[in-house]
């Protein structure tokens, strides 16, 4: 089973500030093929509470600050905070994940798949 794992983009800062970039297949570890972003959220806001079958993830607080709380089937935890731009975390298949929001954060997620509700697992009853 894979594991999630917590990934540094590349950066370039400078006096104009910072460019932070990911090049497909050599940053992170599959094809995107969607790209959602989460934006105007209050303050602890959880979203997510959910597990996909066979999609996998990379998130990314481009703004503000997420606590990521991940479970496998297992019981295997791994929480995370992502709080940089160019921090980011893989979810592979099959980790139920449960994200808290800080107010203003932006979140942008790179997904292996298009959207299709048949990967989602959203009943914790159905993933253990």
């Amino acid at each position: 089973m894979k594991k999630p794992e917590v990934y540094t983009f590349d950066s370039k800062p400078d006096l104009r500030g910072n460019l932070t970039y990911l090049e497909e297949l050599k940053s992170i570890p599959f094809e995107i093929k969607r790209v959602y972003w989460l934006y105007d959220l209050p303050e602890q806001q959880v979203r997510g509470d959910h597990a996909h079958k066979t999609g996998e993830q990379v998130i990314v607080a481009i703004k503000g600050k997420v606590e990521v709380l991940l479970e496998s089937k297992k019981g295997d935890l791994f929480n995370c905070t992502l709080d940089k731009a160019d921090k980011a975390l893989y979810i592979p298949p099959m980790w139920w994940g449960r994200m808290i929001f800080r107010k203003d954060t932006i979140m942008i997620g790179l997904a292996s798949d298009e959207f299709d509700e048949n990967d989602y697992i959203r009943k914790r009853s159905e993933f253990k």
